[in-house]
């Protein structure tokens, strides 16, 4: 219980830098995984600040029982963020993924590239959906170091903006 309030602290500290900058979307979004033994799923804060214009940085923790760990980062770029019609975009980024996740005594560290396809509505302006889907290819380090870990990611999500 301990490590859990721990990891929540450390979050809280992440968000502080990221809400002195204006204009910063801070959010939560449900990350999720489309291929066998991807531990990608659950809840995530997500963060679009201009420190980097484009940019869109996503934080997942996920506990199950005492036996059960995930965290995870991806920070992408959105390379194209064209207009469809009215307050509806569509955007397409290159990323990277960094993650660990500890099953019992077994922990896999995964890290790679992604490419972050997705549609972003602003239906009041200060508040943003978001639906993504991401293809991602990467490597892992468990139980030996293995090259290449495909995998689809996706996530569905709000931010607000402050």
């Amino acid at each position: 219980m301990n490590n859990k309030i721990l990891v929540l602290a450390v979050l809280a500290l992440l968000l502080v830098p990221a809400a002195a900058f204006s204009a910063t979307g801070l959010g939560a979004a449900y990350t999720f995984g489309l291929n066998n033994g991807d531990n990608s799923t659950g809840a995530a804060l997500s963060i679009n600040t201009p420190a980097i214009p484009g940019t869109v940085q996503t934080l997942r923790f996920t506990f199950s029982g005492d036996d059960y760990f995930s965290f995870a980062l991806a920070d992408d770029w959105w390379v194209i963020q064209e207009n469809i019609s009215g307050s509806l975009d569509f955007y397409i980024g290159l990323g990277f993924f960094a993650g660990i996740t500890s099953v019992d005594d077994t922990t896999d560290f995964s890290l790679g590239g992604r490419i972050p396809v997705g549609l972003s509505m602003m239906p009041l302006d200060f508040a943003e959906l978001f639906a993504e889907i991401t293809p991602a290819m990467g490597l892992g380090f468990e139980p030996e170091l293995y090259f290449p870990s495909w995998s689809v990611q996706g996530a569905v999500g709000f931010r607000i903006w402050f």
